[in-house]
């Protein structure tokens, strides 16, 4: 029986989607549903487990129905991979089953934790000399020690702990397995093991048996079970690849999985992953190091807090009549904005933006909680579109002040994200980092990678790099413009001198908002 499809799965922050491709990387079919984020008080992030995995369910229900209709079926899936969102802690009972709502990657409960081990000297810089992190407020090594403060009793009840994705991985195969690089933050950089020493400085050593020993992102988790099945659509016994944070699954999706190959994902959250042959520990104070889903490599993840949500901002609250107008016009908002910021100055007349929306704070390529975006250079005659094509060039200039922290030498840098999706972009960016960039074939590129991973794990391909090399074409490639290098090289010179500047200014905003009980 031939099986020349398989399929990924990207749960994400709220919407889960399933993609069915061919051997040769063709995106056949996408499904999605929405997975809602429950937000109980002001800065905290969580989902129900059980939510999660019906909402999964119904969308692998719902693609395998879709693909029967195109004569695509159950035979003919070699395997399902699964990735998402990487971070954040799930607690499990005797019986398996939730003791609490999961925390997701981006809850800030713990900010004044992560402040305290911030301090020279801290716990903060103990854990980046072994791991090469350097923690956000949704790392796991951050909420076990708040729940060990705050909830005992949920830890004291738990059996094992779980991740999105292993969880979801549970559901399907009837098998509890964590991926390692779900669990970077306690992972040693030199041995790949759990650092025995993070969890003595965390203090958790006593519930260091909640935690499963890690396997990798390209060992096979389990089976589909025969109650999988019957809830999914997918046929009992195909094995199931757990690829893990949706980071990595979307890197290796991008096709970049060679040292020096870059991937800014330019999304909700703007992230640069960079491959290495090793576990770095520089640059100090900045940045999360994982286990690649490639034999022998590794990533290093430095990230500004915020992407298209700035764009997502002002579109929502400035573009009404912009709107109108491309509805009447019978074209996307977006194609719009692609020509009217195409007919402003570059540089938006001296407007500069900075994309520090987060109510973390911005993390990368400097850490602080109380950092706020700001335009500034604002005067009358400025439209919206200069305040939309300065988010677009902050945006790009954000992650080129990132770029620029990296240690190890950047080769190629590729693009993928919704904010790809903007030829006016995708040039400013490369105009901004002086560098091509590359966009790979296709859309959906986290279930990409889960997916030629899983096709690789269940020997439809030889290596990896085959595997890779099938699903992860180059599409498109902008290259920059002398001139505009030269111009967005000084305009650059004044983004990255604001906000050490601002330091200080924020603190004061920062302490004026608690003491009259304001929230931001």
């Amino acid at each position: 029986m031939a099986r020349d499809y398989v399929i990924g799965i990207d749960s994400g922050t709220s919407v889960v989607k399933a993609a069915l491709f061919d051997m040769q990387g063709t995106e056949v079919l996408v499904n999605a549903r929405n997975t809602p984020v429950i937000e109980e008080h002001f800065g905290w992030s969580e989902f129900d487990m059980d939510t999660d995995w019906n909402e999964t369910a119904l969308c692998l229900k719902e693609l395998m129905a879709r693909a029967a209709e195109k004569g695509i079926y159950s035979e003919d899936i070699a395997a399902l991979g699964v990735g998402g969102k990487g971070q954040g802690v799930c607690l499990l009972d005797r019986d398996m089953c939730p003791i609490r709502n999961a925390v997701m990657w981006n809850d800030t409960r713990c900010v004044d934790v992560k402040n305290e081990w911030m301090r020279p000297g801290g716990v903060m810089e103990q854990i980046h000399s072994i791991s090469g992190n350097w923690l956000y407020t949704g790392n796991m090594a951050l909420v076990m020690p708040w729940m060990k403060a705050h909830e005992k009793e949920n830890l004291d009840r738990a059996v094992t702990i779980s991740m999105p994705t292993s969880w979801l991985t549970y559901q399907l195969t009837g098998v509890h397995k964590l991926v390692r690089n779900d669990v970077f933050t306690l992972i040693d950089g030199k041995t790949r093991e759990y650092s025995e020493e993070i969890f003595k400085i965390i203090g958790m050593e006593d519930y260091r048996h909640l935690f499963p020993d890690p396997i990798d992102a390209w060992e096979i988790t389990g089976q589909i079970t025969a109650d999988a099945a019957e809830l999914t659509g997918l046929p009992a016994g195909i094995p199931v690849v757990n690829m893990g944070w949706d980071t990595i699954c979307c890197t290796a999706g991008v096709g970049a999985i060679g040292d020096g190959q870059a991937n800014i994902i330019l999304g909700t959250s703007g992230v640069i992953q960079l491959v290495m042959p090793f576990a770095p520990t520089t640059p100090e104070r900045l940045g999360a190091v994982c286990v690649h889903a490639i034999p022998g490599k590794w990533c290093q993840l430095i990230s500004p807090m915020t992407g298209t949500p700035n764009s997502d901002w002002f579109v929502k609250n400035f573009t009404h009549a912009d709107h109108e107008r491309a509805k009447q016009e019978g074209r996307s908002v977006y194609a719009l904005f692609d020509e009217e910021i195409a007919n402003v100055p570059l540089g938006s007349n001296g407007v500069i933006y900075h994309p520090y929306l987060s109510p973390t704070g911005e993390m990368a390529p400097f850490t602080n909680t109380a950092a706020r975006a700001q335009f500034i250079g604002l005067l009358p005659h400025d439209t919206r579109y200069v305040m939309l094509r300065a988010i677009y060039e902050g945006v790009a200039l954000a992650f080129r002040h990132c770029l620029d922290a990296y240690s190890f030498p950047i080769s190629e840098i590729r693009l993928s994200g919704g904010g790809s999706k903007s030829a006016v972009w995708c040039q400013i960016f490369a105009d901004v980092c002086n560098a091509p960039i590359s966009l790979a074939s296709g859309t959906e590129f986290g279930v990409k990678g889960v997916a030629w991973n899983a096709a690789w794990a269940a020997g439809a391909f030889e290596t990896q790099q085959e595997a890779c090399d099938a699903f992860c074409a180059v599409d498109r490639v902008y290259t920059p413009n002398p001139a505009a290098v030269e111009q967005y090289a000084d305009l650059y010179e004044v983004y990255k001198a604001i906000p050490p500047a601002m330091f200080d200014i924020w603190d004061k905003r920062m302490a004026f908002l608690k003491k009259y009980g304001y929230e931001g």
